[in-house]
C-alpha cells in the first residue's frame, strides 16, 4: 500500500508540473494570439474611412465640354473642373483616364495620368482647400468616376461666377515649338495664354473658364484631311461635343461626333483667336465663314461679348474686321494685337512660353473692365487696342502634388473591410476558451 501511495504521489507531482507547463503555454499561446491578430488586423484607418465624392456631386463645377457617361463624366477639349473641400488630401476614387494638369488652393499645375486611386494631393494643412484639374492639352479627354477625402472630410458649394471661353487653334491650345519647351510639356494646355487668363480671372473675379482649341484648325473648312487637322472649320466644329479625332473627311467625321447642346454651359465671354491656318483662304472666303461663326455664336448665346483677336503673326486680319463690320453687332470687340509684338518661337509660327506670358498680361488688361463691370460696358470701342506692357504674368506656387502610385483601390468608395476584425477577434475568443478549458481540468 504504501509502495501505491507513493507512486500515485510521484503520478501527481508529474501530472501536476505537466498541468501547470499547459496552463503557461496556453497563456503564452493567447497572448501572441491576441498580438499577432491586432498587428495583422490593425484597427480601421483614416484610408479605409475616406469620403467618396461622385463624378455627380452638385458641388464639383464643371467648365467647358463635360457630358455624363455610366457613371463617369468624360471631358473634352480643354475642359476643367473646380472642387472645394475640406480635410488634408484628395484622390481620386473609382476608375479614371487621361492625362490632366492638377493644382491645389492656386497652386503651379502639374500634369498626371488619371487613374483609379491616385492621390493627387495629400499633406495639405487641415482646413478649406481648392482642387483645379484641367485636360492637358487636345485629344487628352479626362475621364472621372469620384474623388476621395479624408474621413470626415466633404466638398463645399463653390460660389458662382461669369463664364469666359477661349476658342482657338495650336497656339491657344497651349503647343510650342520643342526647343522653346525650357524642359516642358511643349505640347501643353499650362503653356496657353488663354490658361493663364483664365485662371487669373477665376482667382481676382471667381470666373470659370475653358478653351474650345485645336492644332491646325482654320476658320474655313479645309475639306479632305491633307495635312493631319481637322477637315471641319471652327464655325461647325465648336457646335460639336469634342475635337477631331482621326476620321480623314468632313462626312466621317461628323457621324463621329454628337451635336453639343449650348445651353449645358453658356459664356458670358467668348475670346476667339483664329485665322493663323487660313494663310491660303483668300479675304472674302475667310470674312464670310467668321461672319457665318459669328452669327451663329450671337443665336447660341444672346446677351454674350465676344472678342474676335488678331492672329499674332496678322493673318487674315483684314477679313476679321471686315466679317466684324458686317454682323453690325455691337457685343463683338475687335482686339488688334499687332501692337502687342508677339514673337514666334523657333519653328517661326508658334510663341514662346515667355511670349505666351506676355499676351496673358495685354489680353487680361483687355479683360479687365469686363471683369470689373457688373454689366457689359456699353460705351465699348470695337476696335480694341491693349495698353503696352512687357510683364508677364507668373503664376503662384504652392505644395505640389504626391506621386501616382498604386494604391488597393477600393470601389465600394472607401468601405471598412470588417471581415478581418470578424477573424480576429474569433481567434482571440476561441484561444481565451481554450486556455480556460487547461485551467479548469488540472484544477480537477
Amino acid at each position: 500500500m504504501k509502495e501505491k501511495s507513493t507512486d500515485t504521489a510521484a503520478k501527481r507531482r508529474v501530472f501536476g508540473k505537466t498541468g501547470r507547463l499547459l496552463r503557461q503555454f496556453a497563456g503564452v499561446f493567447s497572448l501572441l494570439l491576441i498580438f499577432t491578430a491586432a498587428f495583422a488586423y490593425p484597427p480601421a484607418s483614416a484610408e479605409d474611412a475616406r469620403v467618396r465624392i461622385g463624378a455627380d456631386d452638385e458641388n464639383i463645377v464643371y467648365m467647358g465640354r463635360w457630358k455624363e457617361d455610366g457613371g463617369l463624366m468624360r471631358g473634352a477639349f480643354e475642359c476643367g473642373l473646380v472642387l472645394r473641400f475640406t480635410g488634408t488630401g484628395v484622390g481620386l476614387d473609382g476608375p479614371a483616364s487621361g492625362t490632366a494638369l492638377i493644382a491645389v488652393d492656386g497652386g503651379e499645375p502639374e500634369q498626371i495620368t488619371l487613374g483609379d486611386g491616385v492621390s493627387l494631393f495629400a499633406g495639405l494643412a487641415e482646413g478649406e482647400h481648392t482642387l483645379e484639374l484641367y485636360a492637358g492639352a487636345q485629344q487628352t479627354f479626362p475621364a472621372i468616376s469620384g474623388f476621395s477625402l479624408d474621413a470626415g472630410a466633404r466638398a463645399l458649394t463653390s460660389p458662382g461666377g461669369r463664364i469666359v471661353e477661349f476658342v482657338g487653334d495650336s497656339i491657344t491650345e497651349g503647343y510650342v515649338a520643342p526647343a522653346d519647351a525650357a524642359g516642358g510639356a511643349n505640347n501643353s494646355y499650362k503653356n496657353s495664354y488663354a490658361f493663364i487668363v483664365g485662371r487669373r480671372l477665376m482667382k481676382e473675379y471667381g470666373f470659370r473658364f475653358s478653351t474650345v482649341a485645336y492644332g491646325g484648325i482654320s476658320i474655313v473648312e479645309r475639306g479632305k484631311n491633307t495635312l493631319g487637322t481637322d477637315p471641319l472649320g471652327m464655325p461647325e466644329r465648336y457646335f460639336l461635343d469634342r475635337e477631331y479625332m482621326r476620321n480623314a473627311t468632313p462626312e466621317e467625321e461628323r457621324a463621329a461626333a454628337q451635336a453639343w447642346d449650348t445651353s449645358k454651359y453658356a459664356p458670358d465671354f467668348i475670346v476667339i483667336n483664329l485665322g493663323t491656318n487660313d494663310t491660303f483662304s483668300d479675304t472674302k472666303t475667310v470674312a464670310a465663314a467668321t461672319l457665318q461663326y459669328l452669327t451663329a455664336l450671337r443665336e447660341a448665346y444672346k446677351n454674350a461679348v465676344i472678342f474676335v483677336m488678331t492672329p499674332f503673326n496678322g493673318t487674315a486680319s483684314t477679313a476679321l474686321r471686315r466679317a466684324i463690320d458686317l454682323s453690325e453687332d455691337a457685343g463683338i470687340v475687335l482686339i488688334n494685337t499687332k501692337s502687342w509684338d508677339i514673337k514666334a518661337g523657333s519653328d517661326w509660327l508658334h510663341p514662346g512660353p515667355s511670349e505666351h506670358g506676355r499676351a496673358a498680361e495685354l489680353l487680361y488688361e483687355v479683360l479687365k473692365p469686363y471683369a470689373e463691370a457688373p454689366d457689359t460696358p456699353a460705351d465699348t470701342d470695337t476696335y480694341t487696342d491693349a495698353p503696352d506692357t512687357d510683364t508677364p504674368t507668373a503664376p503662384a506656387t504652392d505644395a505640389g502634388p504626391t506621386e501616382a502610385g498604386e494604391t488597393d483601390g477600393d470601389e465600394g468608395g472607401g468601405k471598412t473591410p470588417y471581415l478581418p476584425y470578424i477573424i480576429s477577434g474569433a481567434v482571440i475568443v476561441a484561444a481565451l476558451s481554450a486556455s480556460i478549458i487547461v485551467i479548469k481540468k488540472t484544477k480537477k
